[in-house]
């Protein structure tokens, strides 16, 4: 990814990573929930909220670069926030979408 910055193809990166795929498989009662990417786990603690018997596994279904860091790591900065191509919302929006596949099994 540094590389890819350094020579101004960062876009190019990150466009080769959409979309992202969410993934689930439903066992009975229990869902278990594919996320590309480093997410922190944070957002899967927010889905399991709502869907008590669900369970998330991240980095699977591809390569979604860098991670996705929550607001707070995002305005503390740190390793994994100057290593996140995509928004701390991303995560949200993992979240939201990921509930609403939810709602439909």
């Amino acid at each position: 990814m540094a590389k890819a910055a350094a020579q101004g193809r960062l876009s190019q990166v990150y466009e080769a990573a959409l979309p992202a795929e969410i993934q689930i498989i439903k066992i009975g009662q229990w869902a278990f929930v594919g996320w590309q990417g480093e997410i922190f786990v944070d957002y899967a603690l927010s889905l399991k909220k709502l869907f008590t018997d669900t369970f998330v596994i991240s980095c699977a279904n591809g390569e979604l670069q860098g991670y996705i860091v929550t607001k707070e790591a995002n305005d503390e900065g740190g390793y994994e926030a100057s290593n996140a191509l995509f928004s701390y919302k991303s995560g949200d929006i993992m979240v939201q979408k990921t509930a609403e596949l939810l709602r439909t099994m």
